[in-house]
């Protein structure tokens, strides 16, 4: 097989460690397809994988020796897997052949038409649009996307028989170094990671890279709007740039909301998106500059647009009656102030924010600047931080965060909206504070890249019975 040449060549048993990230995941659902035997293990079972488990993907929860088979022929790991774990002292011991996901991923794709689509923020929802759109103009796409998509019948992966690949390109781990572009999205660039990356030079020097490493006569689209972004592509010829900026090659023009939708102007385009959020304006034109660069009919782009109604856990709407809960899997400081800025442009409600930090290093790097991006809500509930790959470091809690927060308010900074602040540490009396303290027409943000989404679903399901909510969002 074509695409599966190099490290799948011969190889018919393959072991992914790791397989519950949505990263991984997605390489899982592919090889599964393709006809592969697939097994794989992580930390706990989850939503992810028992959706493998119904594609004949044998999962064990737990990274233990014993749960990799012996025969296995190929290790996939994940990026947050650490290099000690018993697996793949295991998989080292026996000498099977290993790879990390990125160079897996890489063996997939690279030898397709590659649109890679990068960024600290809005990969994933831009890689989707962008997918979207090529499906939509029969083009036929393989992808590899960083959520769950509702098109993708919740997956996150696709086979197509084009010789397309839309891929999400990761820069933790330097993972996108991998990937050689055709075409190279870059949506913005920010400080993260900092437990991978020493500073935002490093991150900086690291994007210059992933352009040298594409393909011949690679197209850069760039958002000129990001500083750190116009720094990486100054000295590339091959680029366009957009964003709300006249100096752009394709400035966004015409800006207008309403309740439902966003409409807006690009190379004398009418555009409109279903997403909320100025973030999403920039994610929809960097997704129409690609399918422009692949000749696709702007009807059709403009068609399609319409009826992308979001990625899982991008601010995703689960209920709607009396209050209105969104799910939502932003992690950064910028992401948080994005979203926030979104609802309350079109929903000027009360709005309370249940917060779950992810990772103890972004907190201690980061816990004044995500004090400072809720000031957007009305109400904060913290609540304690998910360790993710890390170790707890020392001093670090939710509390940083709040004690900032609650600083803004002594200083007067909250006194309008009258915010309020609270780090809650069990789950049980953040769900029993949450319903002493909602009112009609609430608007309640579950918001964190952890196990945050699950406590989403629980209050869901709990204020479905108190309201006598019977019929599915």
């Amino acid at each position: 097989m074509k695409d599966t040449k190099n490290i799948f060549e011969g190889i018919k048993k393959v072991h992914l460690i790791g397989i519950g990230g949505i990263g991984m995941s997605g390489i899982a659902e592919y090889l599964a397809k393709k006809g592969y035997e697939v097994t794989g293990t992580d930390i706990s079972a989850s939503p992810v994988t028992r959706r493998l488990e119904k594609l004949k993907i044998k999962f064990t929860a737990g990274h233990h020796e014993v749960n990799m088979p012996n025969d296995t022929e190929l290790v996939i790991y994940s990026a947050a897997v650490s290099e000690d774990n018993d697996e793949l002292v295991k998989a080292r011991e026996m000498n099977m052949k290993i790879v990390k996901r990125a160079e897996a991923l890489g063996n997939i794709v690279n030898d397709k038409f590659v649109i890679a689509v990068s960024g600290t923020h809005g990969k994933t929802t831009t890689t989707a649009m962008i997918a979207k759109i090529l499906m939509d103009s029969r083009i036929d796409p393989t992808v590899f996307v960083g959520g769950n998509i509702e098109y993708l019948d919740g997956g996150s992966s696709r086979i197509g028989m084009s010789n397309i690949a839309v891929v999400e390109a990761d820069e933790y781990d330097r993972s996108f170094l991998q990937l050689k572009a055709n075409i190279l999205v870059i949506t913005n660039i920010d400080a993260d990671h900092l437990d991978i990356f020493k500073d935002i030079e490093d991150i900086k020097s690291s994007f210059r890279k992933f352009i040298d490493n594409s393909k011949k006569d690679v197209k850069v689209i760039a958002c000129g709007d990001e500083k750190n972004v116009t720094d990486v592509v100054k000295d590339i010829n091959n680029k366009i740039t957009y964003g709300f900026k006249k100096s752009n090659t394709y400035p966004i023009e015409d800006v207008s909301f309403d309740k439902s939708s966003i409409g807006y102007r690009i190379n004398n385009e009418d555009i409109r998106i279903k997403v909320l959020g100025k973030h999403n304006i920039l994610n929809s034109a960097a997704a129409y500059l690609v399918a422009t660069e692949l000749k696709i009919n702007d009807e059709v782009i403009n068609e399609s647009m319409k009826t992308f109604f979001g990625v899982k856990r991008r601010l995703e709407l689960k209920f709607d009656n009396g209050v209105k809960i969104y799910d939502d899997y932003a992690h950064h400081p910028t992401e948080v102030r994005a979203t926030l800025d979104a609802i309350k442009k079109v929903n000027p409600s009360r709005v309370i924010t249940v917060f779950q930090p992810h990772l103890y290093s972004r907190t201690k790097d980061f816990y004044k600047e995500f004090a400072e991006s809720f000031s957007g809500t009305d109400i904060l509930l913290l609540a304690k931080i998910y360790p993710a790959r890390e170790k707890a470091i020392e001093g670090v809690t939710s509390e940083l965060i709040l004690n900032e927060y609650n600083k803004a308010i002594k200083s007067g900074q909250g006194k309008e909206q009258k915010l309020e602040g609270y780090y809650v540490e069990d789950n049980e009396k953040i769900l029993n504070l949450l319903e002493s303290i909602r009112k009609e027409g609430d608007v309640i943000i579950f918001q964190g890249a952890g196990d945050i989404t699950d406590l989403c679903d629980v209050f869901v399901r709990r204020v479905k019975v108190k309201s006598n909510w019977t019929v599915p969002l």
